[in-house]
């Protein structure tokens, strides 16, 4: 199975909805084999936290900026990517120092990033021709068929 959805929006952080709605139904045929629904919430938490990071922080509300999304599913991976021509900001190097491994942070601020960097098995960043450009990588386990 592959399957490709590319969203652009612009507008108001209403359209947060519509990409959770897009990831949720792409998500609906991720086969899973632990804890499917956990998973995919995660995965839709990151994706929302991230494209949240993007609107305030990148954009300080602007809603005449887009953001692309484009969600990539094949038989045993999820890539989303997520593209906005924001300042460059590469989120992987931000670090609150204070977070311990596989706890949430205390402190107000970086919870986002640190929620994707628990719940997604890779994340990348680049610049690339006035876009950032974040990439995170879930795996997906199909079962063996009998």
């Amino acid at each position: 199975m592959h399957a490709q959805v590319v969203l652009t929006l612009t507008g108001p952080m209403d359209h947060l909805r519509l990409v959770w709605q897009t990831g949720e139904t792409l998500l609906a045929s991720a086969p899973f084999d632990e804890d499917p629904e956990g998973n995919r919430y995660n995965v839709l938490l990151a994706l929302q936290e991230m494209v949240t990071n993007v609107l305030r922080h990148a954009y300080g509300l602007d809603e005449s900026q887009p953001i692309e999304v484009t969600f990539t599913l094949t038989e045993d991976r999820l890539r989303v990517c997520l593209r906005d021509h924001g300042p460059p900001f590469d989120p992987l190097s931000y670090d609150k120092g204070e977070v311990a491994e596989g706890t949430m942070p205390t402190a107000c601020g970086g919870l986002g990033i640190h929620i994707a960097r628990m719940v997604m098995d890779e994340i990348d960043y680049r610049r690339e021709n006035g876009w950032n450009v974040l990439c995170m990588e879930k795996g997906i386990r199909v079962a063996a068929k009998a």
